[in-house]
C-alpha cells in the first residue's frame, strides 16, 4: 500500500511538471509571426517629381507639395503589381479631389476623388512609367495642382 501511494505521488509530480512545461511553453510555440516576409524578387519603388518641384514634407512614401496645393506621394508595389497614391491636406469647404494622371506617352485623364484630408487611391499599374498631379476642389473652384510625380511600375 504504501509503495502505491508513493507512485501516486510520483505520477501526480510528473503530469504537474508536463503540464507546467506544456503551458510555459505552448504560447511561445504557437505565436503568429507580426509580419509575413515579402515574396521573393519583389521591390517597391517610391514617386518623385521629375523636374525636382515642389517641398519634400516627408512621409512614408515621401510626399510633395507646393504651398497652395494639396501633398501627393506614390509607391509602385511590384508584388501587386499595384501603385498606392496617397494624396490630401484639404478639409474645409472640400467636395473633392481631382486626380490628373497618365502613363507612358497617353493623353493625360482626371479622375474625381471623394474628399478627405488623407487619401488613398489604389492602381492596377501594368509595367508602365505613370505620371500624377492632384488638386483639391470646392465645386469649380480648384487649387493649383501639385508637383507633378513620376512612379517607375517596370
Amino acid at each position: 500500500m504504501r509503495a502505491l501511494k508513493w507512485r501516486r505521488a510520483a505520477v501526480a509530480l510528473s503530469s504537474g511538471v508536463v503540464l507546467a512545461s506544456g503551458l510555459l511553453v505552448a504560447p511561445v510555440a504557437a505565436a503568429a509571426p507580426d509580419t509575413v516576409p515579402a515574396a521573393k524578387g519583389c521591390y517597391t519603388r517610391d514617386g518623385e517629381p521629375p523636374q525636382k518641384s515642389g517641398t519634400d514634407i516627408g512621409g512614408t512614401p515621401p510626399r510633395y507639395e507646393y504651398s497652395n496645393s494639396p501633398y501627393i506621394g506614390g509607391r509602385y508595389d511590384s508584388c501587386n503589381n499595384q501603385i498606392k497614391l496617397y494624396y490630401g491636406g484639404y478639409t474645409t469647404n472640400l467636395t473633392h479631389y481631382n486626380v490628373r494622371w497618365q502613363y507612358d506617352n497617353t493623353d493625360w485623364r482626371i479622375s474625381k476623388q471623394s474628399p478627405g484630408e488623407r487619401r488613398v487611391w489604389t492602381l492596377d499599374a501594368p509595367g508602365n512609367d505613370y505620371n500624377f498631379m492632384v488638386q483639391a476642389c470646392n465645386g469649380n473652384s480648384c487649387t493649383r495642382w501639385s508637383p507633378q510625380l513620376y512612379v517607375n511600375a517596370r
